[in-house]
Parts: structure tokens; C-alpha cells; sequence
């Protein structure tokens, strides 16, 4: 019997919903990056963390977070080579309520940037 599936921790989910191909997608064949496999992707090659911290910070395991890895990477080389639409949706994912310890100072941390953005809008109201 298969051990039942950990709920993944991310930060928020993605501010776009997706992308199309400049011909707009014209085959309307769609590729579905779950959301834990977009953090994956975002804490790897955006942030720049190890699998290990990116494990850590999600609450998996480190070879979880390569499956979720090798997986969004073949979803995303066939959208680019065959011009299909990338869609974000799903995925067994918890998002978290509020900043957490481990992310305190972190630049690319969603909450952190949220405030900063509540506080630039704040400021251009006040003038």
C-alpha cells in the first residue's frame, strides 16, 4: 500500500494563471503545472536554493522535490516545443498564512513583498 501523499507548503500561488504561446495557443492543447511543481520551479531557478532548502522550506522530502522538478520540466520543454498553453492549477498544496521564521529578510519571500506593496500604495494615497 502506497504511503499517502505529504501536502505540500508554498508561498502563494502564482499571480499569473498562465501563459500563451504568441500564436495564441492556435492547437488549444494546454499543459497543467500544478502549483507545488511552480514552486518547485520558483525557489530552484528563480530564488536560487538548493533541493535540499527547497525540501525544507515546502516540508517534503528532497527526492519529492526533484520528481516535482524532472516533471515541471518536461511540462514546460513541451509548451515550448510544441507552442502549447501553460496553465497553473492544482496540485496537493497548502499556502501559507503569513510569513514564516525561516523566511524572515528572504527577498523573494510573498508576503514580504505583499507588505511592501500594501505600504507603496499606502504612501501614494497620503499624497
Amino acid at each position: 500500500m502506497a504511503r499517502p501523499a505529504k501536502v505540500r507548503c508554498i508561498c502563494a500561488k502564482p499571480s499569473n494563471l498562465g501563459f500563451t504561446p504568441f500564436d495564441g495557443g492556435l492547437n488549444q492543447q494546454q499543459i497543467v503545472i500544478t502549483f507545488d511543481e511552480y514552486e518547485v520551479i520558483r525557489l530552484l531557478d528563480y530564488v536560487g536554493m538548493s533541493q535540499v532548502e527547497c525540501a525544507e522550506r515546502m516540508h517534503v522530502s528532497r527526492t519529492t522535490v526533484t520528481r516535482l522538478y524532472e516533471s515541471a520540466r518536461c511540462k514546460i520543454a513541451d509548451a515550448f516545443v510544441n507552442g502549447k498553453q501553460v496553465v497553473f492549477d492544482g496540485g496537493d498544496v497548502v499556502v501559507c498564512e503569513k510569513e514564516r521564521p525561516e523566511c524572515a529578510g528572504e527577498k523573494f519571500c510573498c508576503h514580504r513583498l505583499k507588505k511592501e506593496e500594501r505600504g507603496l500604495a499606502e504612501k501614494e494615497r497620503q499624497k
